[in-house]
C-alpha cells in the first residue's frame, strides 16, 4: 500500500497539491490559488460547491468559476452573489475558482471595545486570537457581527479577457462603498505559507461581507469595525 501511505503523508504535512491544501487544526482546506487569479486570470473550476458543502464547513470565502460572483459560508450556510444583474444559478451545480473553508466546533466571543481602522483589522484579529490560545502562525476561521466602517467591497461580474499581472484587475467587478452598515463577516486568517494562495501578498485575512438576512455577500477589500462589534474565534 505505498501509494496510500504517501497520500496520508501529504495530508499530514498539509500540502496536497498546488491547487488544493489541507491544514489542521480547524479543518482548513483551500482550492485554487489567489496568485493564479491575479497573474493569469485563472478562474477555471477547482471544486464543486456541492462537494464542499458535504464537508459541513462553518466558514468559507471564495469566488465563483468564470469570475461570475462571490461565495461565502457563514455559520454553515452557503451564500452566493452574482455580479451580473438578474443572474441566477443553482449552487448545487456551481463551482469555485477559489475557495478556502474551515470549521469551528465551538466559538468564543471577543467584544471589540474601541473603533478599529481598516489598517488595524488584521492585528486586532491576530492579537485577540493569540490572547485566547490560538497560534497566530496557524490558519483559523473567524466571524464578526457588528457595524462596518470605512469599507470597500466588490462582487465579481465577469472575466476581463485581457492582460493580467500586478496592478491589473483580476475581473470585472461591481464595487460598493459607503456609510457604516450593520453586517456579518466571514473570514479566514491564514498561516504564512497560504499568503498568495488564500489572500493577496502582504495580507493575512480574506474576509467577506454578508447581509443581516444572509442572502447577499461581497468580498471585502477594505473594512473597519465600530466599537461594540463581536469577533467570533474558534475555541482551541
Amino acid at each position: 500500500m505505498p501509494c496510500a501511505a504517501a497520500a496520508v503523508g501529504l495530508l499530514a504535512s498539509g500540502q496536497v497539491s498546488s491547487q488544493h491544501t489541507v491544514h489542521q487544526p480547524y479543518d482548513i482546506e483551500t482550492f485554487g490559488a489567489f496568485r493564479q487569479l491575479m497573474l493569469t486570470g485563472d478562474f477555471s473550476p477547482k471544486v464543486r460547491l456541492a462537494e464542499v458543502m458535504a464537508k459541513h464547513p462553518t466558514t468559507g470565502v471564495g469566488a465563483l468559476a468564470e469570475a461570475r460572483g462571490e461565495i461565502t459560508i457563514f455559520d454553515g450556510k452557503l451564500i452566493v452573489s452574482y455580479g451580473q444583474e438578474g443572474a441566477v444559478g443553482d449552487w448545487g451545480t456551481e463551482s469555485a475558482a477559489l475557495l478556502a473553508i474551515g470549521s469551528a466546533r465551538e466559538w468564543q466571543s471577543v467584544l471589540i471595545e474601541q473603533d478599529v481602522e481598516p489598517s488595524e483589522i488584521e492585528a486586532v484579529i491576530a492579537n485577540a486570537a493569540a490572547a485566547r490560545g490560538i497560534d497566530r502562525d496557524n490558519s483559523f476561521p473567524f466571524e464578526v457581527r457588528g457595524i462596518l466602517t470605512s469599507y470597500v467591497m466588490h462582487v465579481n461580474a465577469a472575466p476581463t479577457n485581457g492582460p493580467h499581472g500586478m496592478g491589473l484587475p483580476m475581473a470585472i467587478t461591481i464595487e460598493r462603498s459607503g456609510d457604516p452598515i450593520s453586517s456579518l463577516v466571514a473570514g479566514l486568517y491564514v498561516s504564512p505559507d497560504l499568503v498568495g494562495v488564500v489572500v493577496h501578498g502582504g495580507q493575512r485575512t480574506h474576509a467577506h461581507w454578508v447581509s443581516l438576512d444572509s442572502t447577499r455577500t461581497a468580498h471585502l477589500d477594505r473594512w473597519g469595525l465600530k466599537r461594540g462589534a463581536v469577533l467570533l474565534l474558534p475555541k482551541p
